[in-house]
């Protein structure tokens, strides 16, 4: 028998690694090719227009894109997802800092993010999420009505036992808010920059000097029966307040093209607020030792064929004494933004925003042209204990052509504010212009 040289051997094992590894990649190729890559283009442009002399206009202009990668389920349920997010003024900012609208991109020429990078799995009634990641709850979202939206390092499970219940547990660790380049261990109640944070557009009442925030605790139950959607919430905002949350809402039995429904909802805060405390910091120049509030929120509406007309009210109280902002509501990751769930809340503000107080919000929407343009108008009104009463006037054209620029939407946002609480107590007009393509 003639023996085989260690060379030849060695050839031979080399030839059949080289072989198993081409088959690998081969394999790993088509397993990348069969994910789905979506994307979305954005062209914002903002403009803020003061009536009082001593502050002046500002704009800022953004061209952004977010680009997302999702693996094909793989061991059964399992997939993997990974974003990219960026976004650039095109050298467009004005050189007076005073004239640049910060909250559609902050300060800089220009916004890079890894968005999302998370682990998934959905399988039987079960849901998991591991990672960076979007959310969509009512305190805790993405806020997304600028260049990019709000992201989580969190770990996200639902479970579905029976069609129609649905329990949810999240835990969010850091938060990369939607002018920032990375996560961070803060809320929109922390300074711009805070350690090294460009978080703009919140409310920003703690000192450079505050410490961290260990995150949030956040569980739930939701119930879809019917006509009955409702839904319990419970927050614990670390450091800040904890948060019960209902909500529901009731379609009533059609009459002809009638299609009445009502909603409610109940908010109510406790305990925490030692974030603010331990920075000796007030909100609407109210000191507290603890975050003590309720409010709740009734919408009557009815919609007819493509019309819906709404009536919302929304009242926020404090509930003892010595309550932290004189019974303001503590919201982490959407005060600064407008982007609670409150019923009344309008496009600049709500009574996060504005403090204790009523408010109450009229909205109608109609569709026409066979859907492709929706065109929206609200008129609000608030009465509050601090910043004294405010009006919010809103206009709202949605075009959203179809055939080959599916995917297209133009848009056009205005509100018109007056009240005190505005610069020059004069009145404050915000336009947003809007161009989307997601593809």
């Amino acid at each position: 028998m003639t023996p085989i040289r260690p060379t030849r051997l060695a050839l031979a094992c080399g030839l059949l690694i080289g072989a198993i590894a081409c088959a690998r990649a081969e394999i790993l190729a088509d397993f990348l090719h069969r994910g789905r890559l979506n994307g979305e283009l954005r062209s914002y442009y903002f403009m803020r227009d003061y009536a009082t002399p001593t502050v002046p206009n500002a704009d800022a202009y953004s061209l952004s894109g977010l680009f997302e990668y999702q693996t094909p389920t793989f061991l059964d349920g399992f997939s993997l997802d990974a974003s990219y997010y960026t976004a650039n003024a095109l050298g467009t900012h004005s050189d007076v800092p005073a004239r640049v609208d910060v909250t559609l991109m902050g300060r800089a020429n220009s916004i890079n993010a890894l968005g999302t990078a998370f682990l998934q799995y959905q399988h039987h009634g079960v849901w998991v999420r591991l990672g960076d990641q979007t959310l969509a709850t009512p305190w805790a979202n993405g806020s997304d009505s600028r260049a990019l939206p709000s992201t989580y390092e969190a770990a996200y499970v639902k479970f579905t036992p029976i069609t129609g219940l649905t329990f949810h547990v999240l835990r969010i660790l850091r938060y990369r808010s939607r002018t920032s380049d990375g996560y961070f261990r803060d809320t929109n109640y922390h300074s711009s920059g805070w350690r090294g944070d460009a978080n703009y557009g919140g409310v920003a009442n703690l000192p450079a000097s505050a410490g961290v925030t260990s995150g949030t605790l956040a569980l739930a139950a939701e119930v879809q029966r019917r006509a009955l959607d409702t839904a319990l919430w419970y927050y614990d905002f670390a450091n800040f307040a904890r948060m019960a949350y209902a909500q529901g809402k009731y379609e009533f039995p059609a009459r002809g093209s009638l299609h009445p429904y009502a909603q409610a909802q109940l908010v109510r805060e406790w305990s925490g607020a030692t974030a603010f405390t331990s920075a000796d910091t007030h909100l609407f120049g109210e000191p507290g030792t603890t975050t003590d509030n309720l409010t709740w929120g009734l919408v009557a509406g009815v919609k007819i064929r493509s019309l819906d007309l709404s009536a919302a009210y929304n009242r926020l109280q404090t509930r003892g004494t010595g309550a932290f902002g004189g019974g303001a509501l503590v919201s982490p990751y959407t005060a600064g933004y407008a982007t609670d769930p409150l019923f009344t809340t309008s496009m600049i503000r709500g009574l996060v925003e504005l403090g204790p107080g009523t408010a109450w919000k009229l909205t109608g929407s109609l569709f026409v042209w066979d859907k492709r343009v929706q065109l929206i108008t609200s008129f609000a009104q608030y009465r509050t204990a601090f910043n004294g009463n405010d009006t919010e006037t809103y206009v709202d054209a949605i075009y959203q052509p179809q055939s080959w620029w599916k995917g297209l939407s133009l848009r056009n946002r205005v509100e018109i504010a007056n009240g005190r609480v505005n610069p020059g107590h004069r009145h404050f007009l915000y336009d947003r212009m809007q161009i989307d393509y997601r593809f």
